[in-house]
């Protein structure tokens, strides 16, 4: 069976990481953050993405939304005027949420998450 290529999408951070630090800490982030998601889920839906689809080194990472982001950031005008506007105040509003340490440890477990595992 030939091996399948890991996907080329390149995690800056750690989405998952940043995510549970931030609703472990603020109840109200999942009410910001939740329809968010739900909406790049239905813009994926329309334009037939399945994150889940990305072939990735770690079984944590599978269908995280950062492989849904970049495909919508390719195939959907609407997603990519939608995330300049929101994207940008999203972010520094979760990472003033965090520390520095937070980040980077954040940034550290994403590069670790992409490297492909040895073979056993």
């Amino acid at each position: 069976m030939p091996q399948e290529r890991l996907s080329p999408v390149v995690c800056k951070n750690c989405a998952l990481l940043l995510v549970r630090r931030c609703y472990g800490r603020h109840w109200w982030f999942r009410l910001v953050r939740e329809p968010l998601v739900w909406g790049m889920r239905l813009l994926s839906l329309r334009h037939g993405i399945d994150a889940r689809r990305h072939v990735v080194s770690n079984p944590e990472c599978h269908g995280c939304v950062r492989f849904m982001k970049a495909e919508l950031e390719e195939k959907s005008p609407l997603f990519r005027f939608l995330n300049d506007r929101i994207g940008p105040r999203f972010g520094a509003m979760r990472n003033a949420m965090l520390t520095r340490a937070e980040l980077d440890e954040a940034k550290r477990r994403a590069t670790e998450m992409m490297a492909p595992k040895p073979r056993e």
